[in-house]
């Protein structure tokens, strides 16, 4: 009997100090790596450029940056792994080749743009290094968060959409004249120029609805379009409030790719797409014939219709200066094409006033050709390191919001998004804690037997 006591106490201390070496250093790291994935979800965030974040960018992007480092740094110090950072470090080497070709070193502005790049560049680095559960986590803590800022957002509007006087201020871009004045509700913000539609179009708290509605568009397609999920559901809400054109294209865009993506028989679904998809451009342009003056007609079915050059009217994203200088000064040079014109931002403010243009050939103007291939490049390693068919499926959604918006691959919440769902999509469903929480809650430590969990390592 004393026998059989000692050899319990004995496995009881075993497994108590087997239970301090494992279990308590390993939930440090999984404690350290939570509030690495909340820090780069902050600096996602801010790069979409909230209302509040106007005064201040800089000093915020370099401090989350920072932390975010600091604590990855910590983790792969203690979990290093040559092959991942090797990889990370020859990535990160082409995106730096391709950030410089972004915008030259003459014109970052100064010594803080060229810490910029390095900031970026830096914290790519780190990302790519994260492991395959933290990338999920970066898909999953991102959902259920943003999620929860566009919802509370969303309430506030559509109180003030009712009638109920919310409290409000006026704030203006700082140093940008382009937009106009913003009414500020703090929860969210309402452009002052859409004060003549009974129905105001959202956009939380980002400058534009189409800030909104775009990156609402790219987490519903990570999300696999699972709108029985809460949080994929309000965020899909938002993009249906945001009355975008370009959302409601990369909706669409999204579902039909990942219609495809899923099928076995492709060729029979994309009969089915097209049929569908004509049915319903045909409902649209019945509904803009018979209701003209709506705010669906006005802000969506309006902007489809060609205007008096022949183009779709929704298609203004550039203006008249700039395309005669696109097509008299930069299409008349191989040199221009390849490389881009290094056009000073004086130059640049003279030639085509500030905000007005973007689309893809803005990114030609300035970079060139060979800055786009670099660009696609890396966007293609990504995928192909963990290759899946929603993850080219998102590569050619991620193509189509460039051709339109060319800060989009830009953005850090685009950028570290897309890095997490290549893994997202490979690892399949994720348990129900996930979807409460944002993140995955770590398996028991060792093996069920008769009901009861047994430490792997315990004799």
């Amino acid at each position: 009997m004393e026998i059989y006591k000692g050899n319990r106490s004995l496995q009881k201390g075993v497994i108590m100090k087997y239970f301090y070496k494992t279990t308590i250093f390993k939930n440090n790291i999984f404690t350290i790596s939570r509030f690495s994935i909340f820090f780069l979800f902050l600096l996602m965030l801010w790069s979409m450029g909230p209302w509040f974040a106007w005064n201040h960018t800089g000093i915020m992007v370099f401090a989350l940056s920072g932390c975010f480092v600091l604590l990855r740094f910590i983790l792969v110090a203690r979990n290093y792994k040559n092959n991942v950072i090797v990889y990370s470090i020859l990535v990160s080497i082409a995106f730096a080749f391709m950030v410089y070709f972004m915008v030259r070193l003459r014109n970052v502005g100064g010594l803080t743009g060229i810490l910029n790049f390095i900031r970026l560049v830096v914290v790519f680095a780190f990302v790519l290094a994260m492991d395959k559960n933290e990338k999920k986590q970066i898909v999953t803590t991102s959902t259920t968060t943003y999620a929860w800022i566009v919802g509370v957002s969303m309430i506030a509007y559509l109180f003030v959409i009712a009638g109920v006087n919310l409290p409000y201020s006026v704030i203006s871009v700082p140093d940008n004249f382009f937009y106009p004045p913003f009414l500020n509700y703090r929860l969210f913000i309402m452009s002052t120029n859409m004060t003549d539609f009974f129905f105001q179009r959202f956009q939380s708290i980002f400058t534009e609805p189409g800030h909104l509605s775009v990156i609402s568009a790219l987490f519903v397609y990570v999300n696999r379009y699972e709108l029985k999920r809460k949080s994929v559901l309000i965020i899909f809400i938002s993009v249906l409030l945001s009355l975008s054109l370009a959302g409601y294209v990369l909706m669409i865009l999204g579902y039909l790719i990942q219609m495809v993506a899923k099928s076995s028989k492709v060729y029979k679904t994309v009969l089915k797409i097209t049929a569908v998809t004509v049915l319903l451009i045909g409902m649209g342009f019945s509904f803009y014939v018979r209701n003209p003056d709506s705010v669906f007609s006005v802000l969506i079915m309006s902007r489809v219709m060609p205007g008096e050059d022949g183009n779709i009217q929704g298609w203004n994203r550039e203006r008249a200066n700039f395309i005669h200088f696109y097509e008299t000064q930069f299409l008349v040079s191989t040199e221009n094409i390849l490389w881009g014109m290094n056009l000073s931002e004086a130059e640049r403010w003279v030639l085509f006033g500030r905000g007005g243009n973007n689309s893809y050939r803005v990114f030609l103007l300035n970079n060139g050709v060979i800055a786009l291939i670099l660009l696609f490049l890396m966007y293609f390693s990504i995928v192909a390191i963990t290759p899946s068919r929603l993850g080219f499926g998102l590569l050619l959604f991620c193509s189509v919001s460039f051709i339109q918006r060319i800060q989009i691959p830009f953005w850090e919440m685009q950028l570290f998004l897309f890095i997490g769902a290549m893994q997202f999509f490979n690892m399949g469903s994720y348990n129900k804690s996930s979807h409460k929480t944002g993140f995955d809650i770590p398996p028991p430590l060792g093996r069920k037997i008769r009901g009861q969990w047994i430490c792997s390592h315990a004799k």
